[in-house]
């Protein structure tokens, strides 16, 4: 997607100067241009940390799914990120949702990132039982997904390792995240590696 790039880094300013480029869109019945709009304010929203703005713009997004087909552009970004804001707000209603539409689909139909975002949202949602999903989720991750991605699933999978005592494992995970995401120079992922530095170390006391 053109201009994806800023978004995903956090460059909220430059993100709303191109949603502001764009402003004859909104008015535009045409379900891209709807759509285009929409995921430019989802990854906003991601980026300032308001996951419950970031799902509602996400979710607008995948409205468009049948006529723009789930694994064009908009909407192939659009689903992770829908998943990953119902996450963080608990919302499971939400996520069962969002599984669904994509279970919905004939697997020729899905591309290989959805396919390996979904196992992530599963594995996000397997709580005690998650060692397994996780191993494969992330190996989906690194073998169909984008370095982006990945890196929010070593990241996911660090604070699952964390919440079970595996502070060795979760301190690997967490690491590999944040070269991947000083790599990209995508502050948000940074940040969030940052966040859970102090959980790994109240876990080594």
């Amino acid at each position: 997607m053109n201009g994806a790039a800023w978004r995903l880094c956090g460059d909220t300013m430059t993100a709303e100067t191109q949603l502001a480029e764009l402003r004859d869109l909104p008015a535009s019945e045409d379900p891209q241009d709807k759509a285009i709009i929409s995921l430019g304010k989802a990854f906003t929203a991601a980026a300032r940390r308001q996951p419950a703005d970031a799902l509602r713009h996400a979710r607008a997004v995948l409205a468009h799914a049948d006529a723009l087909g789930i694994s064009s552009d908009s909407p192939r970004w659009a689903w992770p990120l829908a998943a990953r804001a119902a996450f963080e707000l608990q919302e499971i209603a939400a996520t069962d949702d969002l599984l669904a539409l994509l279970d919905s689909y004939q697997p020729g139909y899905l591309v290989p990132m959805l396919r390996a975002e979904r196992d992530l949202a599963r594995a996000r949602l397997a709580g005690q039982d998650g060692a397994a999903a996780f191993t494969s989720a992330i190996s989906s991750l690194r073998e169909l997904s984008t370095p982006y991605h990945l890196a929010g699933g070593l990241l996911d999978h660090a604070e699952y390792l964390t919440r079970h005592g595996d502070v060795a494992a979760a301190a690997q995970a967490t690491g590999e995240a944040r070269d991947i995401a000083r790599r990209l120079r995508c502050q948000p992922l940074l940040d969030r590696a940052a966040d859970m530095a102090p959980a790994e170390s109240r876990m080594r006391t």
